[in-house]
């Protein structure tokens, strides 16, 4: 299914739970937490008829995003290969926002979170993953536990983009505009370690479905930006996983559970493990000896301590002007994209507004919208939705530094070899097996696992073992017939 996908790491430290929440794209679709519960009615099954079930390629969604601009950045991601990925192996993930980093000092340094694949960043095809979420609704789960079991462990190096305070003001956009990336032609990314999954969960209810993120459990070293996104995810999600885990004790489920106790004046509700004594759970008490109380500051006994940002402004609902420009990096990302990366946004654009009944809602996405992308996008879908291209953008294009990131193409984070890849060997009757040993053995030297596929021959009463021979000791790992491509032309190739 086309869609962001989630990408959520909880990091167990000595001072406590830190869970970094993010997708595989490092933006998203609204500036303000405010407008999440309408994004959300928007995107899902529309309420007449509950349909379509996990997709967005209906009206609703198309009329939000094409009545809000700010969402033209995210969309274009939406509809790109990343939207598809090949494996959860070969998918980046982002911390999306701006989030603070405060050393032993006190002093403040925005940075950027990153997670890149060592396999390389690669995508399936619409095509692919057409045939795919029909013929195999696990495939995803499937490879990623598939990997781990057979020793290739999916890793990911860390790595930050830093940016000094007294620095926030020197781009041509906001940096805590969650709509907004910082191109790493302008801020590399610093490489911090490593995750390997080296393991399977032993039970995968407790393990993962019981796990919660919540982007309010930090650390002593990380703070919260003015992002006014992050500032709403505070506190949803807390909300959310007590609804989900069935009262406010999710934090002791083992999986939640963190590594360094702590204490604090929780006490009872449905699912509470801990056995707490003493009469007092308030702060300040005489009664227990004032205990539980807040642990002192970093500077004095490490504990936490929020930074000390000067303000100096007013107070108002309302967004910044730096927050106004919703296109220069729509047109950036597309602008970077290889030929046949822009060629499959053009037919996932086409596929998606296809399927929009109202003609206004498909005209003001391609009219008001992708013309203020690129009139040459704009162009080649609006031909393929039968409507009139756009003459013109509605909105003045800006100046940037950059025309051009390679960083976001996927052409430019190719592995360039074949390591952790399943390569199907198709064996026809009468095979010969020393091509086939031949084949694997220069398969696995390479990293990649050979599956064979064989097309099994009629049996009759009087076939004998004798008859299979061409078969071993090459025993196929599966049946032609039941893993058949629905490709014309492969079938075709394949038979004997």
């Amino acid at each position: 299914m086309r869609d962001v996908r989630g990408f959520a790491v909880k990091f167990f430290t000595d001072e406590g739970n830190f869970d970094l929440v993010g997708n595989n794209m490092p933006v998203f679709f609204i500036q303000d937490a405010i407008k999440f519960p309408d994004f959300v009615h928007a995107v899902k099954p529309e309420p007449h008829n509950e349909i379509p079930t996990g997709g967005s390629a209906h009206d609703t969604f198309w009329d939000f995003v094409s009545l809000q601009p700010e969402s033209a950045h995210m969309v274009i991601w939406a509809m790109s290969d990343r939207a598809i990925p090949k494996s959860l192996r070969a998918m980046q993930g982002f911390g999306v926002h701006t989030f603070r980093l405060i050393n032993a000092q006190g002093r403040s340094s925005f940075v950027k979170f990153h997670w890149r694949p060592t396999v390389g960043t690669c995508s399936l095809v619409w095509d692919e993953a057409q045939k795919l979420a029909g013929k195999d609704t696990d495939f995803h789960r499937r490879d990623l536990w598939e990997s781990i079991e057979a020793g290739d462990y999916p890793e990911w190096e860390f790595g930050v983009q830093i940016i000094a305070e007294e620095d926030e003001h020197n781009f041509d956009f906001d940096i805590l505009d969650p709509t907004k990336l910082i191109p790493e032609e302008l801020v590399p990314i610093t490489p911090l370690g490593k995750m390997v999954l080296n393991r399977n969960p032993d039970n995968y209810f407790a393990e993962t479905e019981q796990v919660a993120f919540c982007p309010g459990h930090i650390v002593p070293g990380i703070d919260f930006s003015n992002d006014p996104l992050l500032q709403g995810r505070l506190f949803s999600y807390t909300d959310t996983q007590i609804s989900r885990l069935g009262g406010p004790n999710f934090h002791e489920l083992p999986i939640n559970r963190p590594l360094a106790p702590f204490h604090n004046s929780q006490r009872d509700a449905m699912h509470r493990i801990t056995l707490d004594k003493g009469r007092a759970s308030y702060e300040p008490n005489s009664i227990d000896g004032g205990w539980p109380r807040e642990t002192p500051p970093a500077a004095e006994d490490g504990g936490f301590e929020s930074y000390n940002e000067r303000i100096d402004a007013h107070k108002i609902r309302q967004r910044s002007e730096s927050f106004n420009d919703h296109f220069s990096q729509a047109r950036l990302f597309y602008k970077s994209m290889s030929k046949h990366e822009q060629e499959h946004i053009i037919a996932a654009y086409s596929f998606e507004l296809g399927k929009v009944e109202r003609e206004w809602i498909r005209e003001r996405q391609v009219n008001e919208i992708l013309a203020n992308i690129d009139l040459q996008l704009a162009a080649r879908v609006a031909e393929n939705l039968g409507l009139a291209a756009p003459k013109k953008a509605t909105v003045a294009e800006r100046k940037t530094s950059l025309s051009r990131s390679p960083a976001l193409s996927q052409a430019n984070l190719l592995p360039g070899n074949i390591k952790t890849r399943k390569v199907a060997i198709l064996a026809a009757n009468g095979v010969d097996g020393a091509a086939i040993d031949a084949l694997k053995k220069a398969l696995k030297a390479e990293g990649a696992h050979a599956k064979l596929l064989g097309r099994p021959r009629r049996r009759s009463p009087r076939r004998t073992a004798r008859a299979c021979r061409w078969m071993r000791p090459w025993r196929a790992c599966h049946r032609w017939p039941s893993m058949r491509c629905s490709c014309p032309e492969v079938r075709s190739r394949s038979r004997p």
